[in-house]
């Protein structure tokens, strides 16, 4: 497979990981893409190369800001668990200071 053909191909992989917004996946997809840039490494690209290149660069960064916004969202979520579970707390500790009442 070319290098284009390569690159291509994991632009879309890592489309459909941020269409299904399969987090486990990510990591495979990434570590594919830095092989590839690897193997990149330490040639002149060619205009089709480096316009695959390109594309897949800006993806990756979307793939990034998206993997950023997860991680918000999950830990606005564990937040809001932990408060309702201080709450929990609170109202056990007032059962037990008043007999189970």
């Amino acid at each position: 497979m070319t290098a284009v053909a390569e690159l291509r191909a994991l632009h879309a992989w890592l489309t459909g990981v941020l269409t299904q917004r399969d987090w486990d996946r990510l990591a495979d997809v990434d570590q594919a893409i830095r092989t590839q840039l690897q193997r990149l490494g330490g040639r002149e690209l060619s205009a089709e190369e480096l316009k695959a290149k390109r594309a897949l660069q800006q993806l990756h960064e979307q793939a990034r800001n998206a993997g950023a916004d997860e991680c918000a969202r999950l830990r606005r979520l564990l937040l809001t668990h932990l408060e309702y579970a201080e709450g929990r707390s609170a109202y056990m500790q007032v059962d037990l200071m008043q007999g189970g009442r």
